[in-house]
């Protein structure tokens, strides 16, 4: 696979670590040549200095084998360019960072196949270990028709003491749910349950299903109320997100990480 990076900063860095050690054919291009040597000379990739937003280094870069193209750079709107032209070359699939989530409608409509909401994630990242909620969403999948979300076992939730298989042949259990994962109360370890595995209080379930089976399936966990906030009401941590984006984009712009592409 041919893989284009550009921006060869921290994280860009860090991914050219990543895919060059297997079979992949990794390119980098960024404005700083020192920077651009000296990945070269560390992962054997072919490094190019230069405007990730000029067609002619996106030439040089042979756009037009590449598989995946990846931009990292730091202005929206220079991703916003380098997405728009390598759509326009002929990529499929283009991947980029979107530090100002003013610029997502943007990025879709020029064609980005998926968005890198760096600050949002850091966000619930953020928000969950300062709140530790009961319930926490993971992803909304299948354009909202289906989620993930871990719950913890209320003390006195139905389903304590039960084994995974009785609790699953429970009728108020629904369909449109199921158990993909399970954390122990004082265990940190990830498991994949078996049929005769019984849940306890304190455990941490990691369910997929439709949002009417995990509304269903959270009563019987003992955090019905939990989960109707998380899913049915998702605008009530807006104001506090918003407030900590904001502190994250204006620390961002006073960063001197050094130039990316």
């Amino acid at each position: 696979m041919r893989i284009l990076i550009a921006g060869a900063g921290v994280t860009g860095s860090r991914l050219v670590e990543r895919l060059s050690s297997g079979k992949n054919e990794v390119v980098v291009i960024d404005l700083n040549r020192e920077l651009c040597e000296a990945i070269s000379a560390e992962f054997g990739v072919v490094a190019i200095a230069g405007n990730a937003t000029d067609i002619a280094t996106l030439e040089e870069a042979e756009i037009s084998r590449v598989d995946v193209a990846v931009g990292l750079m730091r202005a929206s709107a220079d991703n916003l360019a380098f997405s728009l032209l390598a759509r326009g070359a002929g990529v499929k699939r283009v991947i980029a960072r979107m530090p100002n989530p003013k610029y997502r409608a943007a990025y879709e409509r020029a064609g980005v196949t998926t968005i890198l909401d760096v600050s949002g994630m850091f966000i619930d990242r953020l928000v969950f270990e300062i709140e530790r909620p009961p319930v926490h969403q993971v992803a909304s999948i299948a354009d909202g028709q289906g989620e993930i979300v871990w719950v913890t076992i209320a003390d006195d939730a139905d389903v304590c003491n039960r084994p995974l298989e009785e609790v699953r042949s429970d009728r108020r259990f629904p369909h449109g749910c199921v158990v993909a994962g399970l954390i122990r109360k004082d265990d940190p370890r990830l498991l994949f349950p078996s049929a005769r595995d019984r849940l306890l209080p304190g455990d941490r379930v990691l369910l997929v299903g439709t949002t009417a089976g995990l509304m269903r399936a959270a009563d019987l966990f003992g955090q019905k109320r939990s989960i109707a906030s998380i899913i049915l009401h998702p605008r009530m941590r807006k104001g506090a997100e918003e407030g900590i984006r904001a502190r994250l984009e204006a620390s961002e712009e006073e960063e001197t990480e050094g130039p990316d592409a």
